[in-house]
């Protein structure tokens, strides 16, 4: 299914009816008067012989083109006038003389003294009024020129926006108004909210959630006061399967550094989210028994030390003959075998200690706070337990022994030392 497929679904869901007159989308009008501006003559199409302007200066204004011919033959339009002034001043004058009995000479006098004045006029006025045309049309030129970058740029964060990927991308005004957004925030507000969003929109009125609307809003004032803000978002109570997404809210400053409105970015961050808790998972865990491992058992050892805690008992397991099943029977066998422990271990100790893999056929329980006498009935469960158990036919055999320091002077390496003598001793 493809993106409009998905979005035509999911407003047939919220009931929204695009053929209602109340329906608003900006970009579909804008769409089509773009695309009809824009649209290329028919190829090949030929060129009407009358039309005296071309294609650019179609798209002039009216004022433009009609004074395109005046500012192309200036020098010729001006002469053209100071000659049409001087037959009318000629005629003009030689009415007036022949009315008033004026001599030829002062006729000749009175035109060619004011032919001067006006031609000097005229040239003047010329030269102004080619002047303030020429600032006039250089500015809207900057200002369709500037029209037009700034098209290319909104196109140029439009696709920005769209190919990030698993992110949701909106800018706000300082009223909270719409001023952007990608096809992935308008999906997922409709496919949550059942609401189809617009430019010029307050986001808060498509929140239906009033407590998340107070949150929302104290975040985008705090951005409005020049904040930045992030937080991480779980969706989902299981762990394994929850989804986590990152909100980033910075403010948008102008070229003063003046806060004009505010930037969101909602990332996917589920796919990193669980690489740092399986690297997290394997820093601190047996990856073929599941179990805690000597790193974390040290840490907890240091911790402790520190804390001073007391009674703290040590059980130490040793799997005998782990070289010779693996030699004999596989390594797939003494996986098994492990795992095998791992699993009677977990069922006795239950919540009583933390149970981790020791080294390669070795096993330990840490039981902070508790005494020996208990600390050793758990040994004796635990090892009646592996009586009797079997794996691909080898029966499973350990050692058991355990320790208890009840003075914080005595070292829990020492006390390790001691539990691992004492399984030494132990009959399998």
């Amino acid at each position: 299914m493809t993106y409009k497929d998905d979005i035509e679904k999911l407003r047939k869901e919220a009931g929204i009816n695009k053929n209602d007159p109340s329906y608003f989308t900006p970009s579909s009008s804008s769409d089509s008067s773009s695309s009809s501006e824009n649209a290329p003559d028919p190829e090949g199409a030929p060129k009407k012989a009358s039309d005296p302007f071309t294609p650019d200066e179609k798209k002039m204004s009216f004022f433009k083109r009609i004074s395109l011919p005046f500012v192309r033959n200036s020098f010729l339009s001006a002469l053209f006038f100071v000659l049409i002034v001087l037959v009318w001043f000629a005629m003009s004058h030689t009415i007036l003389a022949a009315i008033r009995n004026v001599s030829r000479t002062t006729v000749l006098i009175f035109i060619v003294k004011d032919s001067v004045f006006l031609t000097i006029l005229a040239i003047i006025m010329f030269h102004l009024f080619r002047k303030q045309y020429s600032r006039f049309y250089h500015t809207e030129k900057a200002l369709e020129d500037s029209q037009e970058q700034s098209k290319k740029w909104n196109a140029i964060q439009q696709s920005m926006m769209e190919t990030i990927p698993d992110t949701l991308v909106y800018t706000l005004d300082k009223q909270f108004r719409y001023t952007s957004f990608n096809n992935r925030h308008k999906y997922s507000m409709l496919r949550i909210w059942h609401q189809e969003i617009h430019l010029g929109d307050c986001m808060l009125d498509h929140l239906q959630d009033n407590e998340l609307k107070e949150t929302i809003k104290s975040n985008l004032s705090r951005v409005l006061n020049g904040e930045y803000l992030s937080h991480i978002e779980q969706f989902g109570d299981n762990p394994q399967t929850a989804s986590y997404w990152k909100t980033f809210f910075a403010p948008i400053l102008d070229e003063d550094r003046h806060i004009i409105g505010i930037s969101c970015f909602v990332t996917n961050i589920t796919s990193l989210k669980q690489s740092q808790s399986k690297n997290l998972f394997l820093s601190y865990h047996d990856p073929l028994t599941e179990l805690y491992n000597r790193v974390y058992c040290e840490e907890l050892f240091e911790q402790a030390e520190k804390e001073e805690i007391l009674p703290y008992s040590v059980i130490t397991i040793d799997i005998q003959g782990m070289h010779q099943i693996n030699s004999n029977y596989g390594i797939s066998t003494g996986d098994k075998l492990l795992v095998k422990v791992s699993e009677i271990l977990t069922r006795t100790i239950k919540d009583n200690g933390v149970i981790a893999r020791w080294g390669n056929d070795e096993f330990i329980v840490l039981l902070p706070h508790v005494d020996a006498p208990t600390a050793e009935a758990l040994a004796n469960i635990s090892k009646c337990e592996f009586t009797g158990v079997t794996v691909n036919g080898v029966p499973l055999r350990a050692r058991f022994g355990f320790a208890t320091r009840t003075d914080a002077d005595i070292d829990l390496e020492e006390l390790l030392r001691q539990a691992e003598n004492k399984s030494q001793s132990d009959r399998v």
